[in-house]
């Protein structure tokens, strides 16, 4: 990071008069941090507000969330903790807002007691109450949520040494004194203080926008396996026509493309991937779509797949080339367009082929941004009157990212997760690996290094007796 800018970015977060208020949350994503983000934009303008997110590596990150600010620095969380809350006593932290603590270590429950000032708890999963967060038994199944319960750890130990009442009376602990317990549902509150009866929270179900009034997508299904003789380019520029005329055609081939595309959420396109034979039928029914698109360049000389189409019953626009229009003739559903029509010319064919129904929007009730952020200042406190003279002093080595060690999972996980279950980011891991040889090799060479520091350190223990042998080995048969 940049010394300059980063003295710079505290320069300026010293000179702001506007309260101080630091958000605490884990380091995934999903629901909670997309509302710490959205409820750090809705106080923007009358607060600073600051994130505190663990990494994988041990090291917490702490962030200005204000836009356009370099303030961001690394903390060792077992070697580094009091450096941190020495440095957010300097900053001059005025709240602490918990949202999550997975990924840190035990001391992050007294940090608002540390740094002297109040402190908010929102109900994100079920953290205070569950060990395991989620309230789930050792085969993953809802517990049933009573506060008798004794199988959150049936699955795996807590994140700290910690026995479930010994949990449970520390969180404990954090909501009673806690300004304000915020539950985003009705559901959620009445469930915590099912474990925790003494508390209050209010319900402020999460801040959400208007949603845009969209046209009602029309789901052009292009069947087959799409190459430069059965429409590639044709399909690209109509996808493009499509994207820049907003028209709301969304293509969605059902099989294959010859070669690389940008997809949804880049492009209106998205892609199903190969099918088995004899299956086309199905899937253009489980797709449901509006219209089928043959943009076929080369004339066909027969086409099973438009036989699969005329069988759907829904629209068809094809290009008038080779067998298509001959077996189209017939069918009152069909629109036959040029084959060298403009993608234009397309895309205007497909919106009239298709049977449109305009989407009726759910006004279901919602809370806005303007009034969550007015409810969250009527119960913040003001800044503190004896803020620190200066801003505080910063070791060189927070201002650098500790270096991310290598991915050390196997290649198939990221086929199994990204391919088949979907997850983007394993797929963004098999897209760097295929083209990133040194990556693999270095994640490779890391797994070899653990395995021969493993090797050397049980060569080291001392021989096992006879005795204690002898008691493992009816451990294990026990266990069987």
């Amino acid at each position: 990071m940049d010394e300059v800018a980063l003295l710079a970015s505290l320069e300026r977060l010293h000179r702001s008069q506007r309260p101080r208020i630091l958000f605490v949350s884990h380091g995934h994503e999903g629901g909670v941090t997309r509302h710490v983000e959205e409820l750090a934009r809705a106080l923007d303008p009358e607060a600073e507000v600051l994130l505190l997110r663990p990494r994988a590596d041990g090291f917490v990150a702490l962030a200005w969330m204000r836009d356009g600010e370099a303030l961001r620095l690394f903390f060792d969380a077992k070697r580094e903790w009091a450096a941190l809350e020495a440095t957010l006593a300097a900053l001059g932290i005025d709240r602490v807002h918990y949202h999550h603590v997975d990924g840190y270590p035990r001391e992050v429950l007294a940090l608002a007691s540390r740094l002297r000032c109040p402190h908010d708890v929102t109900i994100h999963d079920y953290f205070a109450a569950c060990p395991n967060f989620h309230m789930l038994d050792g085969r993953g199944r809802f517990c049933g949520g009573q506060p008798d319960c004794r199988q959150c750890l049936d699955a795996g130990p807590a994140q700290w040494s910690m026995s479930i009442p010994e949990w449970r009376q520390a969180f404990g602990a954090l909501l009673r004194s806690a300004a304000r317990v915020i539950a985003p549902s009705t559901d959620a509150a009445r469930r915590i203080t099912a474990f925790f009866p003494e508390i209050h929270p209010v319900t402020w179900p999460h801040p959400e926008d208007t949603p845009p009034t969209l046209p009602h997508p029309v789901r052009v299904l292009v069947p087959g396996a799409i190459s430069i003789a059965k429409g590639l380019q044709v399909l690209e520029g109509c996808v493009a026509d499509a994207a820049a005329r907003g028209l709301g055609l969304h293509f969605r081939v059902l099989g294959f493309v010859a070669r690389a595309m940008p997809v949804w959420p880049h492009a209106p396109l998205s892609i199903s991937g190969e099918f088995p034979p004899g299956k086309l039928p199905e899937l253009i029914a489980i797709e449901g779509g509006d219209v089928i698109f043959f943009p076929a360049q080369c004339p066909e000389i027969f086409s099973y797949t438009l036989s699969a189409a005329l069988d759907s019953g829904l629209p068809i626009v094809a290009t008038g080339i080779g067998a298509l229009p001959e077996r189209l003739a017939d069918s009152p559903l069909a629109r036959i367009v040029a084959w060298d029509a403009s993608p234009a010319a397309l895309n205007d064919a497909l919106i009239s082929a298709a049977a449109r129904k305009e989407k009726t929007l759910n006004a279901r009730p919602r809370v806005g941004f303007d009034e969550y952020a007015r409810r969250y200042r009527a119960g913040a406190a003001a800044a503190k009157a004896d803020r620190a003279p200066s801003p505080p002093a910063i070791e060189p080595h927070w201002l650098h990212a500790p270096p991310t060690p290598p991915d050390r999972r196997p290649l198939a996980f990221f086929y199994e997760d990204g391919v088949v279950c979907g997850r983007a980011s394993s797929l963004e891991g098999l897209r760097k690996f295929a083209f990133d040889p040194d990556s693999l090799l270095a994640a490779t060479d890391a797994r070899v290094r653990e395995l021969i520091e493993a090797l050397a350190a049980e060569r080291e223990k001392p021989p096992e007796s006879p005795l204690r042998a002898f008691a493992r080995r009816l451990r294990g048969r026990a266990k069987r």
